[in-house]
């Protein structure tokens, strides 16, 4: 006959085992020894919790704080089971009893800080982590979570800060080096990012993320091998993963690979038939192969899962202007324009078609607003060149493909046709050094 003491022992090793309704069945045995049991009612929550009940976990927690009102593990366990069910707040209450009642509370800190983080009050999260660290000086992950609070807001040094003292402390912590790769990529330092995200692949070889992660930067790096390497093993790890599917795809379309490209694009919409840019990515694709009715086909997809994709409407638009179907290349312009009212290269586009069908004013007003949006954008002002000859304009001519080039020093062609400029107006010195330099190596 085991009495309440060896029930709950019996229970917590069960419990351990992960055998939670075994346990449970010792914990209520327990308590019908003796319904007071605090300690049978606390393990009986946390076998609960465990098996994601927590409306009972929470129960059981009450019954803890009924007879031990001042117990903050209790609070601290309740708020979790409040946390994990989504009252965020109610959590944050339990969490607050917990500190006051246990002021070096280092996990109650965490928690809340988490809490507060999920409810996207930043500073309170960084406040309580900071907290947590104080209190506990060797938790690595106290440290991490802080340092994801300060990437987030932009702080990407005081961000590395945090993980580097979170791989001093644990030199495994995949998160640590997880996150401090995103922070150094961000700082625009791709290789130190490609070594994190190799520290996380050392610890967790089948981390498809890390593997994916890393890809980015090759790709990044314009080490493209090393980007489909990568991704082929995110996809090994991950195969239902449709996004992989697209990024290895575009790592092979800037290998020139066209046809793994589009079989890569096509897996992705067989696994998800929704993903938007895999339309596109293969649209893109099947228009460098010459397939023009399939690249069509995929970006006008697109738009009808996306009304909004601007990309799809920009290359549905060059797609159109190669096949001679003006009018709806000037269509697709006008929705990008439309979205993006302040996009540079959209009026430019614009202002290509408008050349081609012979509506010159306004085409020259396109490229003037390319212009004032963005006065370092090459091609404006080479397409503007381009009207201004057309007009018999050689002077303004020279001028525009003067500034292209200038921003654009190895613009072949806007040398070629500042030469026809300077011919026009008999300048035969200038024009022959400008032919010259269409023709040399670089240009």
């Amino acid at each position: 006959m085991f009495d309440e003491t060896d029930l709950l022992q019996r229970g917590i090793a069960l419990a351990e085992k992960h055998d939670y309704d075994q346990a449970i069945e010792r914990f209520d045995e327990a308590l019908r020894l003796n319904s007071k049991y605090t300690e049978a009612y606390f393990s009986r929550g946390n076998a609960y919790e465990a098996k994601g009940q927590y409306d009972n976990a929470i129960a059981d927690y009450n019954e803890v704080l009924r007879y031990s009102a001042q117990e903050p593990a209790a609070y601290y366990n309740r708020g979790s089971a409040y946390a994990k069910k989504g009252d965020r707040i109610q959590a944050i209450a339990d969490y607050d009893q917990a500190i006051r009642l246990k002021p070096d509370y280092a996990e109650a800190f965490y928690n809340r800080g988490f809490a507060y983080f999920k409810e996207g009050k930043f500073d309170r999260a960084v406040q309580d982590y900071t907290e947590a660290v104080e209190h506990a000086p060797s938790d690595a992950d106290a440290f991490v979570a802080r340092g994801l609070v300060h990437a987030i807001r932009g702080d990407l040094e005081a961000a590395v800060a945090d993980y580097d003292r979170a791989v001093a402390l644990d030199p495994d912590h995949v998160k640590a080096h997880g996150n401090r790769g995103n922070a150094f990529e961000k700082q625009g330092d791709l290789a130190a990012a490609v070594a994190e995200y190799g520290e996380v692949i050392r610890v967790a070889p089948n981390d498809a993320k890390a593997h994916a992660n890393r890809a980015i930067a090759f790709y990044k790096q314009g080490e493209y091998d090393k980007a489909v390497a990568d991704y082929t093993e995110a996809i090994r790890f991950s195969p239902k993963n449709a996004k992989y599917l697209v990024s290895r795809g575009l790592a092979y379309a800037k290998q020139h690979q066209t046809d793994k490209a589009v079989a890569d694009f096509s897996e992705a919409i067989r696994l998800e038939p929704r993903l938007v840019d895999a339309y596109v990515s293969r649209g893109i694709a099947r228009a460098a192969k010459g397939n023009r009715d399939g690249a069509i086909e995929d970006h006008t997809r697109a738009i009808e899962l996306d009304p909004g994709c601007t990309k799809a409407y920009y290359n549905r638009a060059q797609v159109y202007g190669l096949v001679g179907q003006l009018d709806r290349a000037l269509a697709d312009y006008m929705r990008v324009i439309e979205l993006l009212p302040d996009d540079a290269r959209a009026y430019c586009h614009r202002g290509v078609v408008f050349t081609r069908k012979k509506e010159l004013d306004l085409a020259m007003a396109d490229f003037g607003k390319s212009i004032d949006l963005d006065p370092a954008y090459s091609r404006p002002y080479y397409n503007r060149g381009l009207v201004c000859i057309i007009q018999g304009d050689a002077r303004n001519a020279v001028a525009d493909f003067s500034r292209a080039i200038e921003l654009d020093p190895n613009h072949a062609a806007a040398y070629y046709n500042r030469g026809v400029a300077y011919r026009q107006l008999g300048e035969k010195g200038p024009a022959a050094r400008d032919f010259q330099r269409a023709k040399s190596p670089g240009a």
